[in-house]
């Protein structure tokens, strides 16, 4: 018990001294975010609310965010902002048109892309580019460079979409902190689940706390890998103890249907452009490809930056409208970036 207890104590003094140094350096330590996980995992998330409510304290407000975006005006994304409070997540179908669907698939074919290594596949040696034959893909997973996909006028108006500024400010009570953008296809190249796509249960953990916007610029049914979200699973002691203790694990479907039932599991189908934002700190998966391909886009708001080393990506030079007027407005938003 005390060695319990001493063991405990020392990741709260290395996550206590980590968070200071990044407020004073903006830099990150691998060690208070490995304390992080661990204190996560020993409160049932009690930790990341209280670093959130340092987040908030030490961070700002948006400033003059206005307009109608791809989920509604500012009062619905207000509303939206309550069901994830609530529930975890919400869907919202064919929330991006048609149009900007067209030219993200058109990037998503003509624009190299990391195929990703699968279980039991080395990952020596340097990045694996080649475009998407989608008859013929040589992984379950391939990765967008988020080089690449800042440079598209279509991601940096997302980028700047005042409806999802709203909802991520909301959701977190503070001003957010874009992060993590990514976009990735999976394919039935495997009848198995594969951990490395993120094909078995799981929870993120990357910051103190964050919203994920996904992006469906594929129609997804239940064969196509559809994402799935056990709800509720986002509030403090939601994941059972047995499951944090393990640590930062994979979670088979069984286990998970074993402890919540199969009632509490949302699968969501739905048509192309559909917008679902979700607090990944709840168990989530993506399914296994049986039939035809889904392509996804990602954007993460988080209510800052500490936690996890991920490299600064560069902004591109040449910026949509509404995304110069955003960082102009609020630069603090995309401090993520060069």
């Amino acid at each position: 018990m005390l060695k319990r207890f001493v063991y405990f104590f020392a990741h709260g003094v290395f996550l206590v001294a980590s968070y200071l140094f990044f407020l004073l350096s903006g830099r990150n330590t691998e060690r208070g975010y490995q304390a992080m996980v661990y204190l996560f995992c020993h409160t049932g998330g009690r930790v990341n609310n209280a670093l959130l409510f340092l987040d908030c304290m030490v961070g700002t407000r948006l400033r003059d965010v206005r307009g109608v975006g791809v989920i509604g005006d500012v009062l619905e994304a207000e509303r939206l902002a309550e069901q994830v409070l609530d529930r975890g997540y919400f869907v919202k179908e064919s929330a991006l048109s048609q149009e900007v669907c067209d030219r993200l698939m058109d990037f998503a074919m003509s624009t190299p892309a990391v195929v990703r290594p699968m279980d039991g596949q080395e990952k020596k040696g340097g990045l694996r580019l080649e475009r998407v034959d989608l008859e013929r893909p040589a992984a379950v997973r391939y990765d967008y460079r988020v080089s690449d996909l800042l440079a598209n006028p279509d991601v940096q108006d997302l980028l700047a979409d005042p409806s999802l500024l709203t909802l991520a400010e909301s959701y977190l009570g503070t001003a957010p902190k874009l992060d993590v953008l990514s976009m990735w296809w999976h394919f039935g190249f495997s009848d198995s689940p594969d951990s490395e796509a993120a094909q078995l249960y799981h929870f993120d953990l990357d910051r103190p706390r964050w919203l994920k916007v996904f992006i469906y610029l594929t129609d997804v049914g239940l064969e196509n890998g559809p994402h799935s979200f056990i709800e509720g699973t986002h509030k403090i002691d939601s994941i059972p103890r047995r499951f944090l203790h393990r640590g930062y694990v994979r979670l088979s479907d069984a286990e998970v249907h074993a402890e919540y039932g199969q009632d509490l599991e949302k699968v969501f189908t739905a048509p192309r452009g559909t917008v679902i934002a979700e607090d990944t700190i709840g168990l989530h998966k993506g399914g296994v490809v049986k039939g035809g391909a889904r392509l996804i886009l990602q954007l993460q708001f988080s209510s800052s930056l500490f936690g996890g080393i991920y490299p600064k990506a560069n902004l591109p030079e040449q910026q949509s409208t509404a995304l110069a007027q955003a960082m102009a407005t609020n630069p603090s938003v995309y401090s993520g970036y060069h």
